[in-house]
């Protein structure tokens, strides 16, 4: 965790030191080439990310990725910007002082943001070793940065699949990255987390002061929703490029605000992340085109700027779709041009999946928006998905709209990419909730800019009133007396807090099954102890391996083989039968058994859902149930955990 944290923390320092000279060169003939270097700091995370991405893209595609090639480039790259790298470190150093000099006038605010970045930062971490639940995990992500660490870049396919071996790669880039000094799974989770803090950072330092208060802000609406909060620490790639597209937003909307041309170049940067990383984020292409039409005819953008952002966009996101046109014939594979590789049923069967509703109770809602019923079923959605339940969802939603009462111009822009988003989600990718992920991200992020633009109109205000009626507390605060007690009384209180917590839990003889997932995070229960309790498969699959068991039969997990392997820390003793491999029809089901030396096979509870069998297919889900009766006559209970799945032993030899 430590290593991926250093090799996260270098690798952002790079691509700062990288874009600070391009952002000074860029706003050369701007009065004020930065707003300031915290400014700098906070909104140069993701772009720095970036250009780091953008450089290993470079170094890929000649399959030049490995540390012999990577370090040397990055200290003569280093020597070479020595003046920028200076003044990063100075921009950081001077961002210490300020926070020092804030506690020491009676602001503890920028101390308390830091000391929650910190916590939250140590928290995620800790969760992250958890392994994923997602099957994507294990199947295509860690895989595919697996691959590019092996090949020391690209390969076509990257893994062997065509569709998944075939797609943009960036974020699969990023986790590789990490992966090749950490080389375990974590770091992809450590980059995941880093990219979230990046987006929040940014966010926050779009307000013109107070940027610790903002900070608190963000949080309060954006962590304390589930949907993002439970996907930063997991190495997938939903979230990132989701950060990345509205990065792309706040950055147009910065330099709409404040004309620096860098913005408008970290716009491209951030915007090639998320195109590179995803088809999907196409749609973000379009929406920015229509947003910076009305300034290109105008002129108010110049043709070496636009030329510029053009060239930074397409060395992020070229490369992928340049690939795949050249090796495939199709720069966006396997869609609307051709798919080669993929059988013709394949793809329909894909595109079915695609077109509609993940879950088959939400296959009733109407997505055409042309009609009426259309409209209702989406407001509807709206409401129970997005904002039902959600108090932060319903302030961010009044946030937006006094935005607009008081500054309708400066905020319209980004509640009109808002609704489109939300639009174009509904109508054409409403298959799960996590392809909106973006345009719930802006609806949040909005409602941030809406209160930075009413405290805005409330500066004054609050300078000649509130302020002053504050001053005696922060003089109290300031104080040398309460600068030393409050550590120490906060200090006790935590200790205090953790052993009540201690004694409640039950001491050293806690129950897992009562232990939460904050309860590994202060070190009261083992990740291994709190997994076995919480987890569905975990004990199952850390028992066959224990015991080295086998042939285990379980046809109803769609990435057993997979789980069994991340739950045993990366071992795969072959213990169970991939869930495919299954009898064809007509085959002697007990020459099946005694072909793959079938010994033992597992039954989880939803064995007969409906929606397990969407998901494998009912005539697999039919021959899978042909073989468990085939054995279950001459087989034995030996286990069965707490989520209700059951361990069979099968004794061949026994008459049934």
């Amino acid at each position: 965790m430590i290593v991926g944290w250093c090799t996260v923390l270098s690798i952002i320092l790079w691509g700062l030191v990288i874009d600070r000279g391009i952002a000074a060169w860029l706003n050369r003939r701007c009065n004020q080439p930065f707003r300031d270097g915290t400014d700098f700091l906070l909104s140069g995370i993701l772009p720095a990310l970036t250009i780091a991405g953008g450089g290993a893209t470079f170094l890929g595609a000649f399959h030049g990725l490995r540390w012999e090639v990577v370090l040397p480039i990055v200290a003569v790259s280093m020597v070479w910007r020595r003046r920028d790298l200076v003044a990063v470190l100075c921009d950081l150093a001077s961002l210490i002082r300020k926070i020092a000099a804030e506690v020491k006038n009676g602001n503890p605010l920028p101390a308390l943001a830091a000391l929650t970045c910190l916590i939250l930062c140590y928290v995620w971490s800790v969760l992250s070793l958890f392994p994923p639940s997602v099957a994507d995990v294990w199947v295509f992500h860690i895989p595919l940065a697996n691959s590019i660490i092996d090949h020391a870049g690209f390969v076509s396919p990257q893994i062997d699949h065509p569709f998944y071996g075939n797609i943009p790669l960036f974020f699969n880039l990023l986790f590789a990255l990490v992966m090749m000094v950490s080389g375990h799974w974590t770091g992809a989770a450590i980059m995941n987390i880093a990219i979230f803090f990046g987006f929040l950072f940014l966010l926050s330092s779009c307000a013109s002061r107070w940027r610790a208060c903002g900070f608190f802000l963000v949080a309060a609406l954006i962590l304390i929703t589930p949907f993002f909060r439970g996907s930063v620490g997991e190495p997938m790639t939903d979230l990132a490029r989701s950060c990345f597209s509205v990065a792309a937003v706040l950055f147009l909307w910065r330099y709409l605000e404040s004309r620096r041309p860098a913005e408008l170049f970290h716009c491209a940067l951030a915007l090639g992340g998320a195109v590179g990383g995803k088809y999907t984020e196409l749609q973000m292409v379009g929406l920015m085109g229509l947003a910076l039409i009305p300034m290109l005819l105008k002129g108010r953008i110049s043709l070496p700027l636009l030329l510029s952002c053009l060239g930074a966009f397409l060395a992020i996101a070229g490369y992928w779709y340049a690939k795949n046109l050249i090796v495939l014939g199709n720069p966006i594979y396997p869609f609307m041009f051709g798919h080669p590789g993929l059988t013709d049923a394949w793809m329909a069967d894909y595109m079915l999946e695609l077109g509609r509703a993940f879950d088959p109770a939400d296959r009733h809602f109407v997505t055409n928006l042309a009609t009426l019923q259309g409209w209702h079923d989406f407001l509807y959605i709206l409401y129970d998905w997005f904002l039902a339940n959600k108090p932060n969802a319903f302030v961010a939603l009044a946030l937006i709209l006094a935005g607009l009462a008081v500054a309708f111009r400066r905020i319209a822009f980004l509640a009109a990419i808002v609704v489109a988003m939300f639009v174009i989600w509904y109508t054409v990718m409403f298959n799960h909730i996590r392809w909106a992920t973006p345009a719930y991200l802006l609806f949040f992020s909005t409602g941030f800019i809406g209160a930075s633009l009413v405290r805005e109109r409330l500066d004054q205000w609050l300078d000649r009133r509130v302020l002053p009626q504050i001053a005696p507390l922060a003089k109290i605060a300031s104080s040398p007396a309460c600068m030393v007690a409050s550590p120490v009384i906060i200090g006790l209180l935590a200790g205090g807090l953790w052993i009540s917590h201690w004694n409640r839990m039950g001491g050293s003889d806690i129950d897992p099954v009562k232990a939460k997932d904050f309860d590994v995070v202060l070190g009261m229960i083992s990740v291994d102890k709190y997994m076995e309790s919480h987890r569905e498969a975990y004990f199952m699959y850390r028992y066959i391996a224990d015991h080295d068991l086998r042939t285990v039969f379980q046809p109803f997990d769609t990435a057993n083989t997979l789980l069994s392997a991340a739950y045993n820390g990366g071992r795969d003793g072959g213990w169970q039968l991939p869930r495919y491999v299954l009898p064809a029809p007509g085959t002697d089901i007990d020459a099946f058994i005694k072909a793959n030396q079938i010994a033992y096979f597992i039954i989880p509870p939803d064995a007969g859902s409906a929606f397990l069998a969407e998901r494998i297919g009912e005539d697999k889900i039919a021959m899978a149930n042909s073989v468990i009766a085939r054995m279950m006559p001459r087989s034995s209970l030996i286990l069965t955990d707490r989520f209700g799945w059951k361990l069979y032993r099968f004794d061949a030899d026994r008459p049934s």
